[in-house]
């Protein structure tokens, strides 16, 4: 995950330490509602946002839904009370995959594939175009296997976009936080 426009112009170090502690707050919270066992994933700090790898066996749906929605409803209600220079807004890519540990943290395809995903032009426009406090990317194979069998994502609220970035090309689908995207 990443903050939007963490380094932009009009936000100083204070501003950027403030977006830091509440990123970091409000992902605790988010996973604590959805049962995700926070304390049970590794992350990583990456600046202006963090990489969660979560435990084995963990079920991908509550990563979309209700992940996606806790975090939409948190920061819009943290964002009422802050002004524009510290309004957080939050791009989170969500993928599936094998990932190796080693001394350094975890890499992997599926980090590389994430990161891709993370770093879609495709993606940081869409975000800035709807103005959303949470845009979620998805990667195809994931998504696939969490909509596939009907049950608790409702596919209707996602779109496809397609994904160019580096050597990447590929299809992920969107959703956005706000009105018109569920």
């Amino acid at each position: 995950m990443d903050v939007v426009g963490f380094s932009a112009p009009h936000r100083d170090e204070a501003i950027q330490e403030e977006l830091r502690g509440a990123t970091y707050e409000l992902l605790r919270r988010a996973f604590e509602m959805t049962w995700l066992p926070w304390d049970a994933c590794h992350v990583e700090d990456r600046g202006d946002g963090a990489l969660v790898v979560l435990p084995p066996g963990m079920p991908g749906h509550l990563l979309l839904d209700p992940l996606a929605h806790h975090l939409g409803a948190m920061l819009r209600h943290s964002n009422r009370c802050r002004s524009e220079a510290s309004r957080l807004r939050l791009r989170v890519a969500v993928s599936v995959g094998l990932v190796r540990r080693d001394a350094h943290g975890v890499a992997g395809h599926a980090v590389v594939h994430l990161f891709r995903l993370l770093e879609a032009p495709a993606f940081k426009e869409a975000i800035e175009l709807s103005g959303s406090d949470v845009g979620v990317i998805v990667g195809d194979r994931m998504f696939e296997d969490v909509t596939g069998g009907g049950g608790c994502v409702e596919r209707e609220r996602y779109r496809p976009v397609h994904v160019v970035c580096k050597e990447t090309k590929a299809t992920a689908w969107l959703w956005m936080s706000g009105f018109g995207s569920g």
